[in-house]
């Protein structure tokens, strides 16, 4: 229980403070990864989005409401916004700066280790959508 709480935490308001921090330092982080301004802002955007959505499902899961088919979805969520990290990693290979691809690498690990853990610690803990499991 406090493991999936945890996990769902640390998704929840990592995502929203590097969302954040993206979004208000767009101009510097551009410059140090060697992004474009508009993609550093979708990626500081679907932080924010994913960092959101991911609080939603905390405060579902604390008042023990949380259906498996919203875990579900995040962890899809993470595990492609994991996978599109590295292809824009391996996209931008030429233009971003050796931090701009490690950072793209590093999120697209945390992402993916991020969906793991969700799916052995989260996905048992919920409310199943099953209608045998109603009665």
């Amino acid at each position: 229980m406090k493991q999936a709480r945890f996990i769902l935490t640390l998704d929840s308001t990592g995502a929203l403070v590097v969302g954040v921090f993206i979004l208000l330092f767009s101009s510097l982080i551009s410059n140090l990864n060697g992004w474009q301004e508009s993609f550093t802002h979708i990626e500081g955007f679907a932080n924010l989005v994913y960092g959101s959505y991911s609080g939603i499902l905390l405060l579902l899961f604390r008042k023990k409401n949380l259906h498996r088919v919203f875990v579900f979805i995040l962890i899809i969520a993470n595990s492609l916004w994991g996978l599109q990290c590295f292809a824009q990693a391996w996209r931008l290979k030429e233009e971003a700066t050796h931090i701009g691809t490690a950072v793209l690498l590093l999120e697209g690990i945390y992402l993916i280790v991020l969906a793991y853990l969700e799916a052995k610690f989260v996905l048992p803990q919920c409310v199943s959508d099953s209608p045998e499991y109603r009665k």
